[in-house]
């Protein structure tokens, strides 16, 4: 563990000091991640100028959801969200056994070897809207609800395991191009009222692919209604997503020859 421990500190330390060469850079990502944020807020803003609410959620309310769908995703993106789009080029290029050689598990130096914490500040900006979304709310959460909140983890671990199942795919297919991609656009969905899905498609984003844990159930806390039915259903889901893909995982390493394009 404390070796793992020490390459996690050590990969931190490259991530900041590459980053340090183009300081411009944090910036202009900061500035990106503002125009994610400002879009989605704009966008229920328009809605809200001619309903009162949206399936239940008050205006607040959805401010508080984007806030936490956009957190949830910063913090994949911060930790893991570019070492997982890293392995389908090492697959193509014949590069993987570069990582399969050394005396450390491969998903774990897959994972967080190419973190991005330049992208921290960025968190700055959901914090600071779902603090004033909470202000507004007259809320002040209770520490239970607070604990409750915890299940933000639980939706980054169910993109970490969809995200991973897909790029597994690499070692059948020539390419992965704009699958995971198109992964990123399906969360993107996190940040909508649960309460818009109905029948199929809510077992479909609960079961499936579980994008309503990423950032509804964590509001839902904050708000005063830990969903516990509907927690016990992500908590299977994430748990059997994340099995497929260490079984794709396994699949593919046993077929693959590290012979490059």
């Amino acid at each position: 563990m404390r070796r793992y421990l020490r390459l996690w500190w050590h990969w931190a330390r490259l991530s900041l000091g590459r980053e340090s060469l183009f300081r411009g850079n944090a910036w202009v990502r900061l500035l990106a991640h503002a125009l994610w944020l400002g879009t989605a807020w704009v966008f229920f803003e328009a809605l809200y100028l001619h309903v009162p609410a949206i399936a239940g959620w008050r205006r607040e309310q959805v401010w508080l959801l984007i806030a936490v769908n956009e957190l949830a995703q910063g913090l994949y993106n911060l930790f893991v969200g570019r070492g997982l789009l890293w392995i389908p080029d090492l697959i193509w290029q014949g590069e993987l056994d570069s990582i399969l050689t050394k005396p450390v598990a491969p998903l774990f130096t897959l994972s967080v070897g190419r973190m991005r914490l330049y992208d921290a500040p960025a968190l700055a900006l959901p914090l600071a809207l779902g603090g004033y979304a909470l202000h507004a709310l007259g809320l002040r959460p209770t520490p239970a609800q607070w604990a409750w909140f915890a299940l933000l983890g639980l939706g980054v671990a169910a993109r970490y395991a969809i995200t991973l199942a897909v790029v597994t795919v690499a070692f059948w297919v020539t390419r992965v191009y704009a699958m995971p991609s198109l992964l990123a656009e399906l969360f993107r969905l996190a940040g909508y009222p649960e309460g818009i899905f109905r029948g199929a498609s809510r077992a479909l984003f609960t079961w499936g692919v579980p994008v309503l844990v990423v950032a509804n159930f964590p509001t839902q806390a904050l708000l005063g209604a830990p969903p516990l039915p509907h927690v016990a259903a992500a908590l299977l889901a994430v748990g059997l997503w994340l099995s497929a893909a260490l079984v794709l995982w396994r699949a593919g390493l046993r077929r693959y020859t590290a012979v490059g394009g």
